[in-house]
């Protein structure tokens, strides 16, 4: 099985040390082993730890925070407790400006603050972590997905890997989360609240938390360059100048005057709470594997022109309806052992209905 699953884990800490040792047992490289961090705003006092690792091109960095923001732009810092991610193209230990975050070629919004994805963990939980690493032999690409079970079936999931290419181009990374770096912290720790601010894992949002490392036409030659794609509009905190497009999408984002005109999945979702909506099968009462495609705006911006580049590796997009969170379901019945584990964006019937995600094991 391409999975794991930790179990009776703590806070933040506890969790990024799990994370880490999962990476390790799929030969990760790492560069940054949990080391303590220090206050971003220069206290002198640590209040998190790193972890940083490599294969292939993609560097991935976490850091954990134990009561104070981890990003110069974050809400609700009165409830900062989490694990926030990062991608980049390489990685210093001791960065220019102290800050864990700065990294070659990390993610940066319009007004170049460094942004990423993360997932809030309380402090006082006791947790379930799922972790899977899943390879997609036939186009050497992989996709790592962490997925954390806040309370009884109520999940938040983090994500990177390769993308699955189409055509050659500069870039690959993908990260993901439930949730972006500047709306990770809740406002408290009740169902919906840890519901707020969160995303369809890979999909679009009024405020991103997906992000492609793509050289889009003269994007990087810009005053400010541009060298990611984010999932959401042209402007905001979590905004990098360039859009993403996918066929996920929260339904709020799909009505916005922004929304690419590409083949989306807003119709097959789930409409409501009770809506499983129309991805299952009928021929065996599961589900249809959806893949995740990608589509990059081109220059110039204003004509909201989109060309395919790939799609998410080892993942996609399902209906919830007929299948049990962390179960697996075989999605191809003439070739015995060919499973899915499957799990809801958040909740299964709950604010995204039944949409949920298989990744491939």
């Amino acid at each position: 099985m391409a999975y794991v699953l930790y179990e009776n884990l703590g806070g933040p800490d506890d969790v990024l040390s799990k994370i880490r040792d999962f990476l390790l047992s799929k030969d990760f490289t790492i560069l940054n082993n949990c080391t303590a961090d220090l206050d971003i705003n220069g206290s002198g006092s640590s209040d998190g730890k790193v972890l940083a690792v490599k294969k292939n091109d993609i560097y991935a960095v976490f850091r954990s925070a134990n009561g104070k923001v981890i990003f110069d732009s974050q809400q609700n810092s009165q409830q900062a407790y989490g694990i926030g991610l990062i991608g980049a193209t390489n990685y210093t230990v001791n960065p220019p400006s102290g800050k864990w975050f700065d990294q070659p070629n990390a993610t940066v919004n319009n007004a170049q603050q460094v942004i990423g994805a993360g997932i809030p963990v309380n402090q006082n939980g006791n947790y379930r972590l799922w972790c899977n690493y899943a390879v997609d032999a036939k186009n050497s690409t992989y996709m790592v997905m962490i997925s954390l079970e806040l309370q009884k079936g109520l999940f938040q999931h983090l994500a990177f890997g390769e993308t699955q290419k189409v055509g050659a181009w500069t870039g690959g990374m993908l990260v993901s989360g439930s949730k972006n770096s500047y709306t990770m912290f809740p406002t408290g720790w009740s169902v919906d609240e840890l519901f707020a601010g969160s995303n369809h894992l890979f999909g679009m949002s009024a405020n991103p938390s997906t992000f492609l490392r793509i050289d889009v036409d003269a994007a990087p030659l810009r005053l400010k360059p541009v060298l990611w794609a984010a999932a959401g509009p042209a402007s905001g905190v979590c905004s990098t100048g360039k859009i993403l497009a996918t066929p996920l999408t929260n339904l709020d984002a799909f009505s916005a005057g922004w929304f690419p005109k590409v083949p989306h999945y807003a119709y097959l979702q789930s409409q409501s709470v009770g809506d499983y909506g129309r991805n299952v099968n009928t021929a065996n009462c599961i589900s249809v594997n959806l893949p995740i495609v990608l589509y990059i705006q081109r220059d110039p911006d204003s004509l909201m022109n989109f060309s395919q580049v790939g799609y998410v590796s080892t993942l996609y997009s399902i209906s919830m309806r007929n299948v049990a969170p962390t179960s697996f379901y075989e999605i191809a019945y003439r070739k015995s052992g060919n499973l899915h584990q499957v799990f809801p964006h958040v909740k299964r019937a709950g604010m995204f209905g039944y949409d949920g995600l298989s990744i491939m094991q």
